[in-house]
């Protein structure tokens, strides 16, 4: 399991105008060839210290591993990493061991899950200066239709723990859970609501960085939550995991719109509802104009995406070179069709739940952009 994935959002803010990771610094980027198997990162920092670094991917997705850095004293350190980037994902923080270190350069092996082009890899690191502030991690993402309730650092060590929710109002349907900083295995898990009843999914989860259960939905009325508590084992033997809890919010909330009024000047191609057990299928289009570009939605399920085939009406295929990857009620970037505007015909494409065991189906959405 890697370190990134594709789960969390990755942050987007310009280096130009502020700090993409607040607290870091860039120290160090370089183009890599995807057919490239080993690369070395000579870090421009070298006066600074630091005491953890990050790593982050844009344009392009890659597996990497074998990780060494190598500090200014001639001492390295490698660590047991390997991580999975998604394009515009970044790693969970590596810990630097002993003092702040000055970094000269970091090697690494790696494959990348796209034929061709190449990713832009950056290093960003976190000076001692800065230890007792708050990083951007701190802050908890936010997912349409849930409230966040609470979070716990759960050590790798430690075998069980419980998220306590402070007092609230609200009352919920239902509750996910989110994992960053590492790579954690969860069963046992077990809410108490507010009147002191308990209820235990039959469910467990495997997160990797960054991911996302599924959807629990509470038996009966929405219910005040009072605590969650979990077994759990994590798959890196150092360092600490955030653990967070959302409440899915009950009866006031608006209704969903229908999707041919979601996304203004897109038109609603088709909708496909698909087995979490199955691994192909296809999606017939019914949109008569001519696009140039389309976006993929999914809806109940968190799924993975790739070997996707796009059929025009004139019989030529498109094959998209990504991989997507969906947490529930999210959609992909714009994907740029080649060529004049096309008319699409059907898209043909491979999938998996993220979700180990998961059950139900998921309904994927399919939209247009006309030229």
């Amino acid at each position: 399991m890697g370190l990134a994935s594709h789960t969390s959002q990755p942050l987007e803010a310009q280096m130009m105008m502020a700090p993409k990771f607040p607290n870091y610094e860039l120290i160090g980027s370089k183009k890599v060839d995807f057919g490239a198997d080993k690369d070395t990162i000579d870090v421009t920092a070298k006066e600074g210290r630091f005491n953890s670094i990050m790593l982050s991917v844009d344009d392009g997705e890659l597996v990497m591993h074998d990780i060494k850095i190598e500090f200014g004293n001639g001492e390295s350190f490698s660590p047991e990493v390997r991580a999975e980037f998604q394009e515009g994902s970044r790693s969970r923080q590596i810990d630097l061991p002993g003092e702040a270190r000055i970094i000269k350069e970091i090697t690494f092996k790696y494959r990348s899950k796209l034929k061709r082009g190449k990713a832009t890899i950056e290093v960003y690191g976190k000076g001692p200066g800065t230890a007792g502030s708050k990083d951007f991690e701190d802050k908890p993402l936010q997912y349409k239709g849930f409230e966040h309730l609470g979070t716990r650092r759960v050590d790798f060590l430690a075998d069980k723990d419980t998220i306590e929710v402070g007092a609230r109002d609200g009352r919920f349907t239902g509750a996910l859970i989110t994992c960053e900083d590492g790579e954690v295995e969860m069963w046992d898990i077990k809410f108490t609501f507010g009147n002191d009843e308990t209820w235990s999914p039959e469910a467990r989860a495997e997160f990797k960085e960054g991911s996302r259960s599924r959807n629990f939905d509470f038996p009966g009325d929405a219910r005040v939550i009072k605590s969650v508590t979990f077994k759990y084992k994590s798959r890196i033997r150092d360092g600490k995991a955030t653990i967070r809890l959302y409440g899915k919010q009950g009866a006031g909330q608006p209704t969903p719109k229908e999707p041919k009024d979601r996304f203004p000047g897109w038109e609603h191609l088709g909708s496909r509802k698909v087995d979490f057990i199955a691994d192909k299928d296809t999606l017939n289009c019914e949109g008569e104009g001519l696009f140039s570009s389309f976006r993929v939605e999914v809806e109940e399920g968190n799924l993975e995406m790739w070997d996707i085939e796009v059929t025009f009406a004139n019989g030529d295929k498109h094959e998209v070179k990504t991989r997507l990857e969906f947490d529930e009620n999210t959609r992909s970037r714009d994907i740029d069709l080649p060529g004049k505007s096309r008319r699409i015909q059907k898209i043909v494409f491979k999938y998996k739940s993220k979700i180990k065991g998961g059950e139900g189906r998921a309904t994927i959405n399919v939209y247009g952009k006309k030229a």
